[in-house]
């Protein structure tokens, strides 16, 4: 058939069925035929690319999205090298980190070592032709100048990895080599700073850690399977910089990912579990970069903060982990923001003895423990989060301090990183910069955040520290919205949303020194307010439509109820128990629908005192009777917000979330952590 007999649409439809072997024949019908082939390149010559195991996108890793110019070229540069290396490649017990190239099938292999051809390198490489196969012996070839690779050539270690270890400054100037089976540390004469490229190899069973960069090394890791390691599967440290990018890292006997001793780098989209102990570990004010990555099944935390440590925590799946998804104390600072942390068999985020940070946008959902658990005096700011179908609490504010018999063991409590005298040194080596992400933070704060359908209260407070609660929306939480069980400071409680909660909406234990300004405290199905507290203020709150009584005053209790609008559809509006001492001002308070009347006071009770209230009684032919209007229904949020919205992370993580589900149980749980610290 002429190529011109159809539309080019319809053929590039029917040869992208065909198989390599039949484009390559219909290519040599003729020149049209041969153009027609052709101009499948941003089609069936890109699928086959990308669809062949053997070959990644010509621009991986750096550059991924960029196009080629050519994709049949690409692919075929692919194939043809690889088909060369299956055919000719020794089976070496080792690992592979190699560029792909085409090299012809006749070539010298040149031994270097004791007994050999060739005493270095240097020599060997003197009297290489293109392609040829340079042998290195087991030992350490150490190379008193700059090697300059002029020409491609393949360097293969003989024997295992790690018995042939080359000391040596390389300049490569030639278009492609191939590394094989060696151990590469800096030579005395090179820079501090080094850079290392390793693509697709298997790393495993070493007895250390896995890979380990210093002294400002760079450079790519990418492509790997890095697992059974007795230590780190990678350890940064060192004011290291490296790409982690795309790497499997897992069942290692300690930890994933270390990063510490001002070490950085970026981690993304790398696969990290089943490791002993967190699958991220930053420490000793390390300050990575950590994105878009899925770490799961881990034995410990997900990602554990710990020593000063920092880092950009962002839009990674982290689930599955026996402790909390993510762990920041002593000193931890990070920044946590746009992660799914879901279905983890302890809390979500645990934020413990003096760790700090910027918790935002994350949506932690699933856990059998509380969302979020953390110490007031740490002064975390936990932000625009959404934090639902957790076990027990939603959100929990604690005081109490780590102990020591707290740490069971592992990189929290036993492993000494100070090789060399360096976690001395680090504290003199601090990075001064200004971080942008972190705002200073002079109090504790649970802001807009989004917390509902959690086992326990959606949020418990037992804190002797001052804490601010604002603008949260507080939903159909399986016990009361917000339980303050111990504020000897000040807990602030304003402009939220308390609704449709099991219990009642607020309960102020005794002694405890709360303010409840502002508030939406609707449809709870047991009392809006109750309190024991001995101070409490009660202050332009929306109490409406609970089950219970609007407000209920129990003994001792010293409360103030002023400019209130109150309302129960069943009970009192205002309910005083006993010998409480309350002054209630200026209150509109509504009857609702029984014979009950608004207002129940013990008699002789002359420490209630009850100042200039108004009280609407409920008539059947008028439904606006108590229609919320001046001003209109609380909470009011124009001018409370703060920060970034939620949306936009809550759209990223509502994405994540689909690829996962789980089955989570829910249980009872005590004033402190499931696990409350972290290895």
């Amino acid at each position: 058939m002429e190529a011109g007999g159809l539309p080019l649409e319809l053929w590039r439809m029917i040869l992208a069925y065909l198989h390599l072997p039949d484009l390559g024949r219909c290519s040599l019908v003729c020149r049209a035929w041969y153009e027609l082939i052709l101009s499948l390149d941003s089609t069936r010559w890109r699928q086959l690319c990308l669809g062949c195991t053997e070959c990644r996108h010509p621009n991986w890793p750096n550059q991924p999205d960029v196009e080629p110019e050519s994709w049949r070229e690409a692919f075929k540069q692919h194939y043809l090298a690889s088909k060369t290396w299956t055919k000719n490649a020794l089976d070496l017990e080792s690992s592979v980190c190699f560029s792909l190239f085409r090299r012809r099938r006749e070539r010298r292999t040149l031994s270097v070592g004791p007994g050999h051809e060739f005493d270095s390198l240097g020599s060997a490489l003197a009297m290489a032709s293109l392609y040829d196969r340079i042998v290195l012996f087991p030992g350490v070839y150490e190379e008193q100048g700059e090697i300059i690779l002029k020409v491609p050539v393949e360097i293969v270690g003989h024997g295992k990895l790690g018995e042939v270890a080359l000391l040596a400054s390389i300049d490569q100037h030639c278009s492609t080599t191939r590394l094989c089976n060696l151990v590469f540390m800096p030579a005395w004469f090179s820079p501090i700073m080094y850079k290392i490229v390793m693509l697709r190899n298997d790393i495993y069973r070493c007895r250390a850690s896995g890979i380990f960069l210093r002294l400002e090394g760079g450079g790519l890791i990418a492509g790997n399977n890095i697992y059974h390691n007795a230590e780190a599967g990678v350890d940064i440290r060192k004011r290291s910089n490296p790409l982690i990018l795309c790497n499997q890292i897992h069942h290692g006997l300690r930890s994933g990912i270390v990063v510490l001793g001002n070490g950085k780098g970026v981690i993304r989209n790398n696969q990290i579990f089943s490791n002993k102990e967190a699958g991220i570990y930053i420490l000793y004010h390390g300050n990575p970069v950590v994105r878009g990555n899925h770490i799961f099944k881990g034995r410990a935390a997900g990602i554990a903060v710990n020593e000063n440590g920092k880092g950009l925590i962002t839009e990674n799946v982290i689930r599955e982990n026996q402790w909390g998804g993510v762990d920041i104390r002593r000193g931890g600072i990070p920044v946590l923001r746009s992660n799914l942390i879901c279905f983890g068999y302890s809390d979500g985020v645990v934020v413990g003895d003096e760790g700090k940070g910027l918790i935002e946008g994350n949506t932690i959902y699933a856990n059998k423990g509380c969302g979020v658990w953390m110490m007031s005096s740490s002064l975390p700011h936990v932000t625009s989060n959404h934090v639902s179908y957790n076990g027990l609490y939603g959100v929990a504010v604690f005081s109490q301090k780590d102990g020591v018999s707290e740490f069971p063991g592992g990189h929290g409590a036993q492993e000494n990183f100070s090789e060399d005298g360096d976690a001395i040194l680090w504290e003199t080596e601090l990075e001064k910069e200004d971080d942008p992400l972190r705002r200073p933070i002079t109090i504790a704060l649970v802001e807009s955040n989004s917390i509902n359908h959690n086992g326990a209260s959606g949020l418990y407070v037992q804190s002797n520290e001052v804490l601010h609660v604002l603008t949260n929306v507080i939903h159909a939480n399986g016990d009361r919205g917000i339980t303050v069980a111990q504020s000897s400071q000040l807990t602030r409680v304003a402009n939220n949303s308390i609704s449709c909660n099991r219990q009642s909406g607020v309960k102020v234990e005794a002694q405890c020194k709360v303010e409840l300004r502002g508030n939406g405290i609707y449809d709870n199905r047991g009392h809006g307010i109750i309190t024991k507290g001995d101070s409490t203020v009660v202050i332009e709150n929306d109490i409406i439509g609970n089950r219970g009584s609007g407000l209920q005053l129990l003994p001792r209790s010293d409360t103030k109820v002023i400019k209130n609008r109150i309302h129960s559809f069943r009970a009192y509006g205002i309910a005083v128990r006993g010998r409480a001492k309350a002054l209630v001002q200026e209150n509109i308070i509504f009857q609702g629908k029984t014979n009950k009347t608004i207002f129940q006071q013990i008699t002789n009770n002359r420490e209630c005192i009850m100042q200039n209230n108004k009280f609407l009684v409920f008539k059947k032919n008028r439904s606006d009777t108590w229609r919320l209007v001046n001003p209109p229904a609380r909470p009011h949020l124009e001018n409370s917000l703060r920060g970034p919205s939620a949306t936009h992370s809550g759209q990223k993580v509502t994405a994540m979330a689909t690829r996962i589900t789980a089955r989570v149980e829910g249980g009872y749980h005590s004033n402190r952590s499931i696990f409350c610290t972290i290895l």
